[in-house]
């Protein structure tokens, strides 16, 4: 796909200049080795007969030891770390893949966001029927098993794609930019709005003024 002067805040990869792009890529990466390792932690603890409890004898099943509760935690807790890192990652990220300036690529980002939640949605389906079945059926190592083994089929072929993305130019702290608007908001609280929306735009000019960011457009919702 060519790029024109419209796409100037986007590149191919390069590693010569570490961007927000590559920070964010670098980001979900440690998510996923987080997620990837809790859940073989998981596996582990739920098939190696020295990291998990006895088998229950009727109705009396032993208590685990110490260490097996902290295996079995250990990797729940890099579950839940690396899911907090993937989640604000996955989706700006794939946004960035899409210019919103070009009417052609907005649809595809539309449609990307569409499968994106479709697919977890189906996620979510499988893993609170299907795998719930084989865990209760099959044994807790084979079901937990089988979402490290596609945890790491996602890494690798996340990987695969990285000399196809894009990765957007750095355009400052975004917490800066949130404490900006605040203060803004609260010194012209009573300001008064004018009618002519093209006076609405953050600047007259063409480009955003902050480098490497698009301008932010004018919409007739939020008043």
């Amino acid at each position: 796909m060519a790029i024109n002067n419209q796409t100037q805040p986007f590149r191919t990869s390069s590693k010569s200049n570490l961007n927000w792009g590559d920070q964010v890529e670098l980001n979900k990466a440690d998510a996923d080795a987080s997620c990837l390792n809790g859940m073989c932690t998981l596996t582990l603890s739920a098939s190696v007969p020295a990291f998990k409890p006895p088998e229950c004898v009727g109705s009396v099943c032993p208590s685990a030891t110490p260490a097996q509760y902290a295996i079995f935690f250990f990797g729940l807790y890099l579950i839940a770390l690396g899911t907090g890192g993937i989640k604000p990652c996955v989706s700006s990220f794939g946004a960035d893949q899409f210019d919103d300036t070009d009417p052609k690529e907005r649809v595809k980002k539309g449609s990307f966001f569409n499968w994106f939640y479709f697919s977890i949605n189906i996620g979510a389906l499988i893993s609170s029927s299907l795998i719930v079945w084989i865990q209760e059926n099959a044994g807790w190592g084979l079901g937990f098993g089988i979402p490290a083994v596609f945890m790491g089929m996602a890494i690798a072929s996340f990987f695969f794609g990285t000399p196809l993305y894009r990765f957007q130019k750095p355009g400052g702290s975004p917490l800066t930019r949130m404490c900006q608007v605040l203060v803004a908001a609260f010194r012209k609280w009573n300001l008064s709005v004018p009618d002519d929306n093209t006076l609405l735009y953050e600047t007259p000019d063409k480009s955003s003024a902050i480098e490497g960011s698009r301008k932010l457009l004018h919409t007739d919702e939020l008043r």
